[in-house]
């Protein structure tokens, strides 16, 4: 999985964390639906990426350029081996899957100071995915909902949006909508 099949699949899970939020207050209509569509939304905020391509290759995602299409979906919660291969190679776990949160603080404040257009992010990422519950079903993995957290809350802290007409529209929403999503 490239980072930008990884960004692609962050818009489509933006929907899941707006249903699992929106069980706390009820958004205004313009946010219960998904955001305007956009052909590329991956390309509307450039996030640097925080794992690279062959963390991704080697722990088993797919690239799918040139492929026949996407796999086929699977049934059930997603499972976490992919996930926690990542955290894995990057020395983020104490043990086989609980996270390692004072390693996991460290390589976020690398990679911001790698990238310091994100780095006013990073204090929305520690607070909203360092150390706590994350949010979601009991049946999704703290490697996804971790995850899943960090790539929202940078696309949705996103400091450097792309200026057109998708991209502007999609961060209208965001900014009118992330109040009721984000916590």
């Amino acid at each position: 999985m490239t980072s930008h099949k990884f960004k692609d699949e962050l818009i489509r899970l933006i929907s899941l964390e707006k249903m699992i939020a929106s069980q706390a207050q009820e958004p205004p209509a313009q946010c219960r639906g998904p955001p305007p569509p956009v052909a590329n939304p991956h390309e509307c905020c450039p996030i640097p990426s925080i794992f690279k391509d062959e963390e991704f290759e080697k722990c088993g995602f797919v690239k799918l350029e040139g492929a026949n299409g996407p796999p086929a979906p699977r049934q059930g919660p997603p499972d976490c081996v992919k996930q926690l291969c990542i955290l894995k190679n990057q020395n983020l776990l104490k043990d086989e899957d609980a996270i390692d949160t004072d390693a996991l603080i460290a390589f976020i404040d690398k990679w911001a100071a790698e990238n310091p257009s994100f780095e006013p992010v990073v204090g929305h990422v520690k607070e909203r995915c360092i150390g706590k519950e994350l949010p979601g079903p009991p049946e999704i993995c703290e490697a996804n909902k971790l995850l899943f957290c960090l790539s929202t809350t940078f696309y949705m802290e996103c400091p450097i949006w792309v200026e057109n007409d998708g991209c502007s529209k999609l961060k209208s929403h965001i900014e009118e909508c992330k109040p009721y999503f984000l916590h």
